[in-house]
């Protein structure tokens, strides 16, 4: 029988360790902590920050060090390459199990049993799609689609052919079934020769977006998870929210998620940066900028 495995990468930084430690808990939050279906694994340098909350029944940790870190960075030093190397380490020996890679900034809202039925079916998975390279609401993704069209002979005379309407994912969640992990390795060269040519955070991103549309039909998790990307600010509430509970059992803590909610705590940015721009400008120049609401709920009558 196949298996479900929920992925992760977080090493490093304490903000992204927290986030991940974040995620799992939500992760349990939303389908309880006797739950066998699906096995939750990360790749760390640090399992102690995870196994001391969820212990080891809870969460696998596999340890990476720098040196691993720096491999995986490959020749071109991208630091989102390490996530490519990431699934082509874990699905090297797996078969026909279901696999659902998420970022560490991923926040469960609902069961995620759907997905790996899905996925089982030989669908793929992204979080979000955030449109086409000639038509999309992100001036980023314009920008490289302008790029590409430009420099479109000498991506040819490299082996990449690129649409102009090629829909591009947002890759805080990818799920796949281990009989198509041949598409890594697809993913993987493109992204080394696309990097040279074009350095920009986006690179892995769209390798996935371009080759999993190309062999199959790629299905969206939003519905699923909140990918907070843009929510930096929710690493201090993290950092608060641990900091506080440090020593609390496992089953209260879980309880507590909902009260520093991303998407609740999230959205006075979230209207303040989808404003017009001449009311935002108005209300910087009145120094009127978005608050983040009160999240210190112990401080609370």
């Amino acid at each position: 029988m196949s298996a479900n495995y929920i992925v992760y990468q977080a090493y490093g930084s304490k903000d992204i360790l927290n986030e991940a430690l974040y995620s799992m808990l939500s992760f349990y939050e939303v389908h309880g902590l006797e739950q066998k279906d699906i096995k939750v694994v990360v790749y760390t340098d640090s399992p102690a920050h995870f196994e001391s909350i969820l212990g080891k029944e809870r969460v696998e940790c596999r340890l990476i060090d720098a040196e691993i870190i720096r491999k995986w960075r490959g020749e071109i030093d991208f630091v989102h390459r390490v996530k490519i190397e990431t699934l082509l380490h874990f699905s090297k020996d797996l078969i026909d199990d279901n696999i659902l890679y998420l970022d560490s900034d991923i926040y469960f809202v609902q069961d995620v049993t759907p997905i790996f039925e899905h996925i089982s079916k030989g669908n793929f998975y992204m979080h979000d799609e955030e449109g086409a390279l000639n038509c999309s609401k992100f001036p980023l993704i314009l920008k490289m689609g302008k790029f590409i069209k430009s420099h479109r002979k000498e991506l040819q005379n490299i082996g990449i052919a690129i649409p102009d309407d090629t829909k591009t994912w947002n890759a805080g969640a990818i799920g796949f079934n281990a009989s198509n992990k041949y598409v890594l390795q697809k993913v993987l060269c493109f992204t080394d020769s696309f990097y040279k040519i074009y350095p920009k955070h986006i690179a892995e991103q769209f390798g996935f977006s371009l080759y999993l549309g190309k062999e199959g039909k790629v299905l969206t998790a939003k519905h699923q998870l909140f990918h907070y990307w843009s929510f930096k600010e929710f690493r201090s509430v993290l950092y608060d929210f641990f900091e506080y509970h440090r020593g609390t059992e496992l089953p209260f803590l879980l309880k507590e998620l909902k009260k520093i909610s991303p998407i609740v705590l999230g959205q006075p940015k979230n209207e303040y940066d989808t404003m017009h721009w001449l009311p935002k400008a108005f209300r910087k120049m009145k120094k009127n900028r978005w608050v983040m609401p009160n999240y210190k709920y112990w401080e609370q009558k």
